[in-house]
């Protein structure tokens, strides 16, 4: 969308600016760069465009035809990013090679949400299906030897977890069932975004607090808080797909231009491809296109058995209108309050534009008022001194 000058960006484009940098959302307020930020909009918006209207565009029409630099630049990487919505789009319709190939996701992960989400799970029946995942071990064994969990023996000692099963016991069944999920998250996150190093951290940064949100929003509206807390987890697993797989045919579509233009001697070309950088509009519109249906044919694929949370996640990839006590409902709300409150720690949003917002969403009684006081980005793991 483009706006006027006197037009103030939407929450919902700050937000998306934010997760790339919050660099751009200062641009976008006019608070540095000024004279850059219609371009910044535009450019967003067209990308947008191109994936409704990509299909009806020649992709070689266009290629040297520009006068300027700034417009062959532009051009070039409107053909780069033909190419690679097409690749993409294909990849993300095979779910399970995305699950295990992108995301680096075992093809048992909904069965071991399916075995936390249970009232009677228990470390016996966690324990054989953990033991199948090497990195999840090393990641529970990571933790449960830090000061916050690390216990000691009648002498003093501390003592060094190395088992499976010590560390699931040691850490306890409620602190599983919040860090596993986490873990899961944390396993499918982008880790190379240059040049936007920050993706990764304001990514973690949201879902937790999306996550911690939907959980306490839960308890207020009777519904369940562990079912909450995963949904909201794992409805991030798109935009981590996306975004892995943007950067990834970034690279790829690149070089095999790149080797193209040697090849034919396109020295013009070659030039412009080696300055052309992956482009944040182009993946805020790719997220805003894909993400959530991404999750929810992923949480479909997952084939759960007791946790009933691929329904609310495809409901909100449809859009449909979410009926308040549902957890479609609370993952709009988590959603819409921790993208304010990402943007408010940076004062990127003022409170006269948050209150209508906060209408909208029709919070429970008394709900704004405890998650002011609720730390809603740090998981809230708390020791166990049973062995």
């Amino acid at each position: 969308m483009t706006m006027g000058a006197a037009t103030p960006p939407t929450i919902d484009d700050r937000f998306e600016n934010l997760i790339i940098s919050p660099e751009r959302v200062l641009e976008m307020l006019g608070k540095r760069k000024v004279g850059e930020v219609s371009f910044e909009q535009s450019e967003q918006g067209d990308a947008r465009r191109l994936l409704l209207h990509v299909e009806k565009v020649a992709i070689e029409n266009k290629r040297l035809q520009e006068k300027t630099e700034a417009s062959y630049l532009e051009s070039v990487s409107h053909h780069l990013h033909e190419i690679l919505l097409g690749e993409l789009t294909e990849q993300l319709s095979y779910t399970e090679e995305l699950v295990q190939n992108v995301l680096n996701l075992p093809e048992n992960i909904g069965e071991l949400l399916d075995a936390l989400s249970v009232k009677a799970c228990s470390v016996s029946k966690l324990e054989p299906i953990v033991a199948t995942m090497p990195w999840l071990y090393d990641e529970l064994i990571v933790v449960v030897n830090t000061p916050q969990f690390r216990r000691k023996d009648s002498r003093g000692r501390i003592i060094v977890v190395e088992t499976l099963r010590t560390a699931l016991s040691f850490l306890g069944i409620e602190n599983l069932r919040t860090l596993i999920p986490s873990l899961i998250l944390k396993r499918a996150m982008p880790q190379i975004t240059d040049p936007y190093p920050l993706i990764k951290q304001k990514l973690t940064h949201y879902s937790i607090g999306v996550a911690l949100t939907a959980k306490r929003l839960a308890s207020l509206s009777n519904l369940n808080k562990n079912q909450t807390y995963v949904l909201a987890i794992v409805s991030n697993l798109g935009r981590c797909a996306v975004t892995r797989l943007y950067f990834k045919l970034f690279d790829k579509i690149q070089l095999h231009l790149l080797q193209e233009c040697q090849k034919d001697k396109e020295q013009k070309r070659h030039e412009a491809l080696l300055k052309i950088a992956p482009s944040a509009n182009h993946l805020i519109a790719l997220q805003q296109e894909f993400a959530d249906a991404v999750s929810a044919d992923i949480l479909e694929w997952m084939h759960f058995t007791r946790l009933p949370i691929a329904q609310p996640m495809r409901a909100c990839a449809d859009k449909q209108p979410a009926k308040v006590n549902t957890l479609s409902k609370i993952l709009h709300q988590a959603r819409a309050y921790a993208q304010i409150r990402m943007l408010h720690q940076l004062k990127l949003v003022d409170i006269k534009e948050v209150k209508p917002l906060f209408a909208e969403q029709n919070y429970p009684t008394g709900a704004l008022e405890a998650l002011k006081s609720t730390d809603i980005f740090t998981l809230p793991l708390v020791k166990s001194e049973d062995s």
